[in-house]
């Protein structure tokens, strides 16, 4: 068959399909077999794959092929060197000698991580790796090397005649494509599980060239006349070679090659794994199957697994940096200020399947008690898919000296870790960071004002040279009511903002209770712990009578030895308010008698009290109070009494024309006087007692005895009253 002809059997690469030369090959290769059975017994499994290597020894279709053979160390040992056959529909076969890897045939280093090794039934197996060259004659669609061998131990379970079975499995190779390096298998091929454990068994591998990889399970084979599959006992399949719980529930998963299954009996299987690569084709928009590696592994099923395996997942504290701490014996590691990971390391490997990478499997909590949020989990996993180092990233530094706790709990995967051998890490184990040199940030709460009467307002100052300001989060403001506990009631994110106002308390509150405020920083996310309280001052009197006002009020606390003043508000009927100062020196006292001009016209005066801090900074303003002033209503004048004679004769009595009650009108008192003439001999706007009538006439004369006209015209604009009087008076000097 040519090789042209051989490209067209592309879509039947993985199945299994033999040319009639192929078959010819793997006759010849039992006489190979038949030679290599004396050298060794009791295999349990290999695996082989190829890479390109022409690009560095500039030799077209140079490939190196590595071996693996595992083997259990009571059978025969295997020799220093193997022979890998390479075959293909196109070329004669080849033989290729692989020298042992200096260093390999030691016994798996975490072969018995999960069992006891000294259990019945547990095998002790080795790994043996070789290493070969070849130069392919040129391009074929189904180049493959092959190894295959005899025997497998007895008492496998699900395959009959154990001790009669051979070895075959192969890595496939389609260069017509272009030149390729197989899947290399990387993770742990020998592994003891044990009984009602779920296990999560990574098949990993490397794969250089970028192509896609398929993985599954197939049947193991023997080479007998070609690569043969091995039938399976009743109850087993090549998809299900495992005894589970429930029954036939192992999975592997097709692109990650992770195998999963929760052994149901102690038992000895085999399986095999065959990771497929394909590679796109552009110009035929399809991928082609490119090529191939085998793996075969015999494992152990224990029925306990060891007493490390199920104490779960432990920290190590023995690791560099932990010890235990002297009060409370927790393994404790000491960190930095301003660090944001934390390491973790474990005594016992991390099945990293288990780990949710947006950190959920720990909390940590601050020395303020409040959590902080694990950003996420970076897990450095080896080609088994398991770790004994953690790295958790915090969502900001650690910035608070003291103790953090860091304790494990249930993540968004639904579980805690896990360690390799199925046992979860339990809730609530914990590890103590210390953290040290951290800064002390330096924020008070100043002043508790009420605005306008009309809510409280809250002042505070932080030193931002103190702390990094871009860990700040939000300055957060707790409120106490009466008889209540101090609750979150708002919030600032803005740093450089240092007041609240605090709009739940309504006008009518603010006269009625006290409240009081603390403030406190949230940084990275962290509680910095609340400031002192400052309690707001209620303003109350004893009525509301301007005349009589006795005002007191609470004793403010924002500041050492507060001196208050007192301030009475007049409103000009616009809403401007102007504050006159009732005390001129501000007093200790937190009382005080209000004492309103009289003068002051009737209505609503405001009264509030204030205080300063030293330095001027901050002022404490109350809520206010109204008063009335109430001018009492004017008094009526009274009717006068007009004298009708008077003698001006300066004996003592009677000497001036006294007119009773005048006195009493307070906006007009006209009195004027005339002779019988008609001429005026008296007149006067505003006659007043004091300086009454004299018998005098307007050019200073006497005026003669006899009948005078009197005219009196009073007004009182106070109460509106006016009074008129038109009469005679007789005046009389000789009497």
């Amino acid at each position: 068959m040519s090789c042209k002809k051989s490209f067209n059997l592309e879509a039947n690469f993985y199945k299994g399909n033999l040319s009639l030369m192929k078959r010819i090959i793997y006759a010849f290769s039992l006489v190979l077999f038949a030679m290599s059975f004396a050298k060794a017994s009791h295999l349990s499994g290999g695996d082989i794959q190829y890479r390109y290597i022409g690009d560095s020894t500039n030799t077209p279709h140079h490939y190196e092929i590595l071996l693996r053979v595992y083997r259990d160390v009571t059978g025969v040992g295997l020799g220093t060197q193997q022979t890998v056959t390479v075959t293909s529909s196109c070329f004669a076969n080849l033989t290729v000698n692989c020298p042992l890897i200096p260093g390999s045939g030691g016994i798996a280093p975490t072969l018995f991580d999960c069992v006891d090794q000294n259990a019945p039934g547990t095998k002790t197996l080795e790994i043996y790796a070789y290493k070969g060259y070849v130069v392919l004659p040129g391009k074929c669609s189904d180049f493959a090397f092959y190894w295959s061998s005899c025997c497998r131990p007895p008492g496998i379970d699900n395959i009959p005649a154990s001790s009669g079975q051979g070895f075959y499995f192969e890595a496939q190779l389609n260069n017509f494509v272009g030149n390729n390096s197989s899947p290399l298998f990387v993770s742990e091929p020998v592994r003891a599980f044990c009984v009602g454990n779920n296990f999560n068994w990574k098949q990993g591998v490397i794969e250089d060239d970028g192509d896609s990889i398929h993985f599954s399970l197939i049947p193991c084979r023997e080479l007998a006349g070609g690569p043969t599959d091995i039938p399976f006992n009743p109850g087993w399949t090549a998809q299900q070679p495992v005894t589970t719980s429930p029954p036939n529930s192992l999975t592997i998963h097709p692109k990650t090659g992770n195998i999963n299954f929760t052994p149901a009996v102690s038992e000895i299987d085999v399986l095999a794994v065959l990771v497929e690569e394909y590679r796109y084709d552009s110009l035929l928009n399809i991928y082609v199957p490119i090529g191939s590696s085998n793996r075969d592994m015999m494992i152990t099923i224990s029925p306990t697994c060891s007493q490390q395996a199920q104490q779960g997942v432990i920290l190590d504290y023995n690791a560099p940096g932990i010890y235990p701490d002297p009060i409370n014996g927790l393994p404790t590691i000491d960190y930095n200020c301003l660090d944001s990971s934390v390491v973790m390391t474990f005594a016992n490997k991390l099945d990293c399947s288990t780990i949710s990478p947006d950190g959920t499997d720990f909390r940590l909590t601050s020395p303020t008690s409040q959590p902080i949020p694990v950003k996420e989990i970076v897990s450095i996993c080896d080609a088994n898919n398991e770790t004994t180092q953690l790295l958790l990233k915090l969502h900001k530094p650690l910035a608070v000296n003291g103790k953090y706790f860091l304790y494990s709990k249930t993540g968004n995967d639904g579980n805690t870790l896990m360690n390799k051998c199925g046992f979860p890490m339990a809730e609530f184990d914990t590890i103590q960071l210390n953290v040290q040199g951290c800064f002390q940030m330096q924020m008070d709460i100043k002043n508790v004002y009420i605005n306008e009467d009309i809510h409280p307002v809250v002042e505070w100052l932080a030193d931002t040279s103190t702390y990094p300001t871009y860990l700040f989060d939000r300055f957060v403001i707790h409120r106490k009511d009466p008889n209540g506990p101090y609750q979150q009631v708002g919030q600032v994110i803005d740093q450089y903002k240092n007041f609240f106002y605090d709009l739940q308390i309504t006008p009518q509150q603010v006269d009625q209770n006290v409240y009081h405020y603390k403030v406190e920083m949230i940084l990275n996310n962290t509680a910095m712990g609340k400031t002192r309280s400052i309690k707001s001052i209620v303003l109350e009197s004893n009525g509301n009578n301007c005349d009589s006002i006795y005002v007191f009020w609470n004793s403010y606390d924002g500041w050492a030895n507060p001196m208050y003043t007192v301030y009475l508000g007049e409103d000009d009927g616009s809403g401007n308010i102007t504050w006159t100062a009732q005390n001129a020196t501000p007093q200790a006292d937190t009382t005080y008698s209000v004492i309103i001009d009289p003068n002051k016209e009737q209505g609503t005066y405001k009264i509030k009290v204030e205080t300063v801090d030293p330095t001027q900074t901050y002022t404490a303003i109350s809520n206010w109070i109204e008063c009335g002033k109430v001018i009492p209503p004017p008094i009526e004048p009274p009717t006068p009494v007009i004298p009708n004679v008077f003698t001006p004769n300066n004996d003592g009595q009677n000497d001036y024309l006294t007119i009773e009650g005048i006195m009493l009108w307070k906006t007009r008192r006209y009195v004027a006087l005339h002779n019988r003439w008609g001429n005026k001999v008296y007149e006067t706007e505003m006659y007043d007692n004091m300086n009454a009538w004299d018998g005098s006439t307007l050019s200073g004369s006497e005026a003669a005895d006899g009948v005078y006209f009197i005219i009196v015209e009073l007004e009182d604009a106070d109460s509106g009253q006016t009074f008129t009087h038109k009469g005679t008076v007789t005046l009389m000097r000789d009497k």
